[in-house]
């Protein structure tokens, strides 16, 4: 339950990780058979109704929604060092990299979702 993970948002041509233009924060259950089932649905609903390309727009709905259920959301301006999952939001997919350091460039990736 203590795992903590981010979730970024990015426009769908950004490759590099630290390039995101929201990143959301996690305090606990940030596994990723908790945080999909979470996440997906709601990102689902915003891609239909509005389209997922307004990541600004979208991460502050994701933020309202979550917080409707869980208490343990932030939002940060940087990569936290205690986190154990990354969840990368493009217009058409989320990445989940499994953390094992702070250096993104080492993360590994470990699913792809297609919303």
């Amino acid at each position: 339950m203590g795992t903590r993970c981010q979730i970024g948002f990015y426009k769908p041509e950004v490759k590099d990780l630290g390039n995101f233009e929201a990143l959301i924060y996690r305090h606990w259950d940030g596994n990723p058979e908790s945080v999909i089932p979470s996440i997906l649905p709601i990102l689902q609903d915003f891609k239909k109704n509005r389209g997922l390309d307004d990541v600004e727009y979208a991460s502050a709905w994701l933020v309202a929604k979550l917080k409707e259920d869980y208490l343990n959301i932030g939002i940060c301006r940087v990569f936290h060092s205690d986190i154990e999952w990354f969840y990368a939001v493009y217009p058409a997919r989320i990445i989940v990299y499994q953390v094992t350091n702070s250096d993104c460039d080492t993360w590994r990736e470990f699913e792809i979702v297609k919303i």
